[in-house]
């Protein structure tokens, strides 16, 4: 008898603890400090059953497990209990449900635009994100180091071989000519509108490509491009300016 309670404690605490370990409802929040906000996809709907992760910091390049996390209700709602701080958000949508794992062609992502947001005692801040779809093969993240939001950098373009827009992109910027290593900076993926913000610190020299990829070497028939060969494809970042560099081709990537 003895053991057969002791048996049934353990399990309370086991199922407790279970519970405990997901992600509170927006439906039963009271906390007074966090982050709210509406999850909506490119119609401008609400979003249920989609996840806003929130990070400390970039160390991890927003991957993996995250320090918070949320699921929206029926009508793309959710909000997010912290603490006060400042956090990296992201959203994900996955086609085949659950809170975990690899993006994948046919899910939806969005980074919040004003990354770090800051999050103050006994405030709770809005957070709304429109997601995106994701491409078969198409990474979603910047890679650490890479800049979010900003008034400094270059915008543009990227079109194809066609000279059509090109949505499931990248901007990448490097320091010099050397486009075999991992890039400097790289843009968030560009949407349909083709449309590339790079953000860079001011003042530096960068040279610009262009790729449906972020590391690597580009595989045969990859789109990639240059703003231009050689040294015309660099340019110097001017404080507080955007400047528009028109338009990146991007074509089928010949070794």
């Amino acid at each position: 008898m003895k053991f057969r309670f002791l048996s049934l404690l353990m399990l309370v605490f086991l199922v407790m603890g279970c519970v405990a370990q997901t992600p509170p409802s927006s439906t039963y929040i009271t906390s007074k400090t966090g982050i709210s906000g509406l999850v909506t996809g490119r119609d401008g709907r609400g979003v249920a059953d989609a996840w806003v992760y929130a990070y400390r910091n970039t160390s991890s390049s927003l991957r993996g497990p995250a320090d918070f996390g949320v699921s929206t209700d029926s009508n793309g709602n959710y909000f997010l209990a912290l603490v006060e701080g400042a956090y990296y958000l992201i959203a994900r949508w996955r086609q085949a449900g659950g809170e975990a794992g690899p993006p994948r062609a046919g899910d939806a992502w969005a980074m919040h635009e004003q990354n770090p947001l800051l999050v103050e005692a006994d405030r709770v801040s809005r957070a709304d994100f429109r997601l995106q779809g994701v491409q078969a093969g198409q990474p979603v993240l910047l890679r650490s180091g890479s800049f979010s939001q900003g008034k400094t950098g270059f915008t543009g373009l990227l079109v194809d071989s066609k000279g059509e827009l090109l949505a499931g992109a990248f901007a990448l910027a490097y320091s010099d000519l050397d486009f075999r290593r991992m890039p400097d900076y790289t843009s968030a993926v560009v949407g349909s509108d083709g449309r590339f913000q790079l953000y860079l610190p001011a003042g530096e020299r960068f040279c610009l490509a262009a790729r449906t990829r972020t590391r690597g070497q580009p595989i045969e028939g990859e789109p990639y491009g240059l703003l231009a060969a050689g040294d015309a494809g660099c340019l110097a970042t001017v404080e507080h300016r955007l400047i528009d560099v028109g338009n990146i081709r991007l074509r089928p990537y010949q070794r």
